[in-house]
């Protein structure tokens, strides 16, 4: 009797200092995080980065941190294919003179479920329209 009570004293301590461990380990949403890859033609790609936030209600960020960085103004998603989310992101940022550029993103988001995610598409910069590909760091 004893020894069962001990035994049982024991999980529910295993089991109450497990929880907030696996709970810290959760990653949020699958689009947040620093992704990195490229967008353009093949023979003159655009190096690309996205740090990417979630704040329990939206995803806000960054395109190319820095000085020449652009501002996400919003994201949409379509959960329709569990397996590969649409997602289509907006984004303002400066050309050479100051003056403000629009990004616009349609893409894919897949492998939700790996830590390596893929998120890739069609990127829309100043009237150029190409294919982009960024993987999660």
């Amino acid at each position: 009797m004893m020894r069962a009570v001990f035994l049982r004293a024991v999980v529910v301590v295993a089991v109450a200092l497990a929880v907030p461990l696996v709970a810290h380990a959760q990653f949020g949403h699958p689009l947040k995080g620093q992704w990195s890859g490229q967008w353009g033609p093949a023979n003159s790609p655009n190096r690309l980065l996205l740090d990417l936030h979630w704040d329990g209600k939206e995803i806000t960020g960054v395109i190319n941190p820095g000085p020449e960085a652009a501002t996400i103004k919003s994201v949409s998603f379509d959960y329709t294919d569990p397996a590969a989310w649409g997602v289509k992101l907006t984004a303002e940022g400066k050309d050479a003179g100051g003056k403000p550029v629009q990004i616009n993103v349609d893409g894919k988001l897949e492998n939700i479920g790996a830590y390596a995610r893929l998120f890739h598409g069609t990127w829309t910069q100043a009237g150029k329209k190409s294919e982009f590909t960024v993987t999660r760091n």
